[in-house]
């Protein structure tokens, strides 16, 4: 288990971690909630960063990094408009952003964009669920729209925050979730965490320079139950009755969740499989120490669900995710 005491030491050393100096990181989803508390601490905890800074609008990433100045002078803070990320175009258009700015080298991608919603499938203009596409598609794109950056880094990380380790049952005959029978929000959640497991480690067995962790960050004190999405019932139930009472015991600060998340996106306990320097290294998504794939619950303890995973595994169902995946990106993008 990690303790959390280690996560603060860890996470206060960074500032004298030669390998932490300078670093380059793409924060997509830092403009509020956990994303926000994460950058907020990457940009304090850290010596020079260069940050670029992927949001909605620029007046609210203007606003962020007038703070993220603040906390951290000697750091480079980059404004990325993405607009709607559920649109793999805008994806694009950022990324695009970034690699026209950035020629030298990215050292993190940090991604937890999404937003909540309990109606039924929402299909944007390409073709895609929207919770589906801003929670596995969009991010999948960023990783491989920025796969050259990553490479050129000495240890290149990619952090996805979603459902590490709490993947579900999937439908192999149905990977587009297009049936009317087979969507709802539990099974829309299961495909966002169940592919993006197997999507990395499928991207792991490519790359194996980059170290790809997976997390959970469980229960968090964070605006997304007030999303316009949600109906007013809920967020009233939710926001003032659950949250006051049993929320304040079991849920996380966005403070103590961004702490957690600096600590998987720069402890050598999650190294890349190629990194045989690493000491300490835990058990990866497939139950195999050292793997470069890290499935974190939101203690940051490795987990890996056989249960749910190993079948799909053995059936090839993760090579079909793949091959479904980037079959939709030449459909949307073209051959981009």
């Amino acid at each position: 288990m990690v303790k959390s005491s280690d996560i603060k030491h860890a996470n206060a050393a960074l500032k004298s971690s030669p390998s932490a100096a300078g670093l380059t990181a793409v924060v997509v989803g830092g403009t509020n909630g956990i994303g926000r508390a994460f950058l907020d601490q990457l940009a304090s905890l850290t010596t020079s960063p260069k940050i670029y800074i992927v949001g909605r609008t620029l007046p609210q990433l203007e606003s962020i990094i007038t703070t993220l100045q603040k906390l951290n002078p000697d750091g480079t803070y980059v404004p990325v408009e993405g607009g709607d990320l559920t649109l793999l175009s805008n994806v694009r258009k950022a990324t695009q952003t970034i690699t026209a700015q950035e020629q030298s080298k990215i050292d993190l991608l940090f991604m937890s964009p999404g937003y909540l919603t309990f109606a039924g499938r929402d299909e944007s203009p390409e073709g895609l669920d929207r919770l589906t596409s801003i929670r596995f598609y969009a991010r999948m794109r960023f990783i491989l729209d920025l796969l050259p950056l990553l490479q050129n880094a000495p240890s290149p990380r990619v952090v996805a925050v979603l459902a590490g380790g709490i993947e579900g049952p999937i439908f192999p005959d149905d990977l587009e979730l297009k049936d009317p029978k087979n969507y709802s929000f539990r099974n829309a959640a299961a495909v966002g965490s169940t592919y993006t497991t197997l999507f990395l480690e499928q991207l792991q067995q490519r790359h194996p320079k980059i170290s790809f962790v997976h997390t959970f960050p469980g229960i968090v004190r964070t605006n997304v139950f007030n999303s316009e999405n949600l109906g007013a019932v809920f967020k009233f139930f939710f926001n003032w009755l659950i949250m006051p009472t049993v929320g304040r015991f079991i849920a996380l600060s966005p403070e103590e969740a961004g702490a957690r998340h600096l600590f998987a996106a720069t402890s050598s306990m999650y190294a890349a499989a190629d990194d045989k320097s690493a000491a300490n290294v835990v058990v990866g998504s497939n139950g195999v120490q050292h793997s470069g794939v890290y499935t974190l619950n939101e203690k940051m303890d490795a987990v890996h669900n056989d249960k749910v995973l190993q079948p799909y595994r053995e059936q090839g169902v993760d090579a079909r995710i793949w091959e479904h995946t980037t079959a939709e990106f030449e459909r949307v993008l073209g051959g981009q």
